[in-house]
């Protein structure tokens, strides 16, 4: 028996609105060695013909992260929350990243999360939880679409 509550199978979460403020988005890209000044520096991504500074594609992780405790604060239960995700065992497997357009900083996306489903490997010692998250534009539509495997590392007392 399995840590996960598999019964959320099928679930999509209520849409978290998030607005990526330019401030967090020139402070990650530093933080990951960017240099590129579209990623930087407002006059350069106007020069470039962006509307605003353009979110490095690994940005993406920290919008997920902001959902998450947006949904908290408006009292919505959080996807991990939902699953019954035990951090302590919680890994991370397959990601898949599908970019359908750009983010600029002052974008706001709707994030949406669907439990796809579960299922058990290593002869029971590991459950993996299918995760579909969605991030959509007002205008511009669907603009990264994310699959991701979360995976329990089982053992007698974890799952018991």
């Amino acid at each position: 028996m399995g840590i996960f509550d598999r019964s959320t199978t099928g679930h999509i979460t209520a849409p978290v609105t998030v607005t990526l403020e330019r401030g967090a988005m020139i402070f990650f890209a530093e933080t990951i060695g960017e240099t590129d000044p579209i990623y930087l520096d407002p006059t350069a991504a106007h020069a470039a013909g962006h509307p605003d500074i353009l979110a490095p594609l690994t940005y993406i992780a920290v919008i997920g992260t902001e959902a998450g405790k947006t949904a908290h604060r408006l009292g919505q239960t959080d996807f991990l929350d939902l699953i019954r995700a035990d951090l302590r065992v919680l890994l991370h497997g397959n990601e898949n990243y599908s970019y359908h357009g750009p983010l600029y900083a002052g974008d706001t996306v709707d994030v949406r999360t669907e439990i796809v489903g579960f299922v058990d490997a290593k002869g029971g010692q590991l459950e993996i939880a299918k995760i579909r998250q969605t991030m959509t534009h007002p205008e511009r539509g669907l603009v990264v679409d994310i699959k991701r495997d979360l995976i329990h590392r089982l053992s007698h007392e974890a799952a018991a």
